[in-house]
């Protein structure tokens, strides 16, 4: 789901729309300070035209959020000078299929670039500008215009660093990309120019390769001899062709590849961790071995098989098709549930799950409970635009019990903590000994009172269970700080909306936000005693 709206410089909104696939047309004329927005819900890549005279792109925004102001006087001379004019915009925003994110294509195209850009990718950004001038900001170098026979305004905007070698340009697509070909437009205004000899093409991994070229207004090709992956694309060690130094400019590059495509086929798998070890973990360490991010993407199913009492966290979406829940070979098993229970609360839209052909409407938060046994599962969503959103916990199991449907209501609710201490919340209890009967794995929903920021604080452990945190209704903005580690060596992770973290069972487990929230509490090991811990004074964490 998209979010499209045209607000003013008081962030009033003129216009807005929402859907997969939006088409507008903005009947008024732009003034300064008028900005377009759009939120992503579920997908980090939009495809986006603003205007019949501006070309398509597709963009990745990992912070799901692109913000486009209107460019007036000087800012708007590096456009088409009628592209924002007129009293008629004609705006389509849609997210892209895969077969068009991950196509070959020029992954440098982004007209909608600008110098400080954060979070729109792909972005370009230098060590030195002309005199600081917008039509020779770095962003002229990836906007699709290849037009070089001349310096200065529209058409011939492009990137300049003056007279001089020490230049650095930086191209940044925000994840890996696999690239094989290059196409330099370097700007011909001769006389007036010279161009580079040649440069250095530096990648992320600071492998660099030459570039040589020729003086021509034409594109000049470098064809890699195998595809390189990289993240970034850098140009360095400038040459000219004649001294003493003249000007040289790059009007335009063009970087042909495609993004690496992320495979959710495959469950992920974490290993158990040492307590001796973690606390000399860094924070991308500690990522990497708790953290779980990407658990909710379009049509996909994403697991992840922690061999900490072997328990299986899952997000799945299904926006446009049925997606059925298999068991790999990580399990080793005919079915998913053959050995295994599961857990189930569905944080979306209204869904359906199907097991062994009979129906299950969920509702938002409703849950449910799948005994071992159980062999063909599937989840759907009523309606695209409100998709569902099925968080699963899954662990071994020993005997078969039957599916409950437990929705919120039927939870049992524990109401606990106070204004006073910041930790005012209740705890709905889905899969519990004194609601349902499971083997192992008990799994609740808490939520946090607004204004109460805390949750398990007191805190405590449990060596006898693990636990995983499934964080969630949060704004795009706040943020979770998870504490985790033994209790005299803490460490923390910062958590966003529907993210999940692994807790051993020497961990301590708990939380303080930046605003209210609630979060996905699943957890198995040697019993189901709830009250199984052992408390830990807050005067003895350090």
């Amino acid at each position: 789901m998209l979010y499209l709206s045209i607000v003013n410089n008081n962030n009033e909104v003129l216009a807005q729309q929402k859907g997969y696939n939006i088409s507008m047309c903005y009947d008024k004329e732009y003034k300064p300070g008028d900005k377009i927005t759009v939120k992503l819900k579920d997908c980090k890549f939009i495809k986006i035209k603003l205007g019949d005279l501006l070309p398509e792109s597709i963009l990745y925004l990992p912070g799901k959020t692109f913000t486009f102001e209107i460019p007036f006087e000087k800012f708007g001379k590096s456009y088409n000078p009628e592209a924002f004019q007129g009293s008629r915009h004609n705006i389509s925003v849609c997210e892209p299929a895969d077969d068009e994110i991950y196509a070959y294509r020029n992954l440098a195209l982004n007209p909608f670039d600008h110098s400080g850009a954060k979070g729109t990718y792909p972005h370009a950004k230098a060590n030195f500008v002309t005199r600081g001038e917008i039509c020779f900001e770095e962003r002229n170098a990836i906007d699709g215009m290849t037009e070089n026979n001349g310096h200065g305004y529209y058409p011939y905007q492009s990137w300049a660093g003056g007279a001089r070698e020490d230049l650095e340009f930086l191209l940044d697509f925000g994840k890996e990309v696999e690239i094989d070909k290059f196409i330099f437009y370097l700007r011909a205004d001769f006389p007036h120019d010279t161009y580079w000899k040649s440069l250095d093409i530096e990648f992320s991994d600071n492998i660099r390769i030459p570039a040589g070229f020729v003086e021509t207004n034409r594109g000049q090709e470098i064809v890699l001899k195998q595809k390189k992956t990289t993240r970034t694309v850098k140009l360095t060690n400038f040459k000219q062709a004649a001294y003493p130094l003249s000007f040289a400019a790059l009007s335009q590059i063009e970087v042909y590849g495609n993004y690496k495509k992320e495979d959710f086929s495959k469950m992920q798998i974490r290993n158990a961790s040492n307590p001796k070890d973690v606390k000399h973990y860094t924070t991308q360490r500690l990522r990497e071995e708790f953290h779980i991010s990407n658990l909710f993407t379009k049509d996909n199913i994403s697991l992840v098989y922690s061999h900490i009492d072997r328990i299986i966290t899952g997000g799945l979406m299904p926006v446009f098709h049925t997606l059925k829940l298999e068991a790999g070979k990580e399990l080793a098993s005919d079915y998913f549930l053959q050995r295994r229970e599961m857990g189930c609360i569905n944080i979306g839209g209204k869904g359906i799950i199907t097991i062994d052909g009979k129906e299950y409407e969920m509702q938002p938060r409703d849950g449910i409970y799948i005994g071992m046994g159980n062999k063909e599962i599937t989840f759907k969503s009523e309606n695209p635009e409100a998709p569902a959103k099925f968080y699963i916990s899954s662990c071994p199991a020993h005997k078969e019990y039957p599916i409950v449907k437990i929705d919120i209501s039927k939870a049992k609710k524990v109401p606990c903590g106070s204004e006073k201490d910041a930790n005012k919340r209740v705890i709905n209890q889905y899969i519990h000994p004194e609601v349902i009967k499971s083997c192992q794995l008990s799994m609740g929903l808490t939520q946090l009172e607004e204004g109460s920021v805390w949750n398990t604080m007191p805190t405590h452990t449990h060596d006898r269970r693990m636990e995983v945190y499934l964080y969630l209704d949060m704004d795009e903005d706040t943020v979770v700080f998870h504490m985790m580690g033994e209790p005299n060596e803490t460490r923390h992770i910062v958590m966003h909306n529907e993210e999940a973290v692994i807790s051993p069972s020497w961990s301590i487990h708990s939380g303080v936000g930046t605003k209210n929230y609630s979060f996905i509490w699943a957890m198995c090991g040697e019993n189901q005693e709830f009250t199984d811990m052992d408390a830990v004074e807050t005067s003895e964490l350090l």
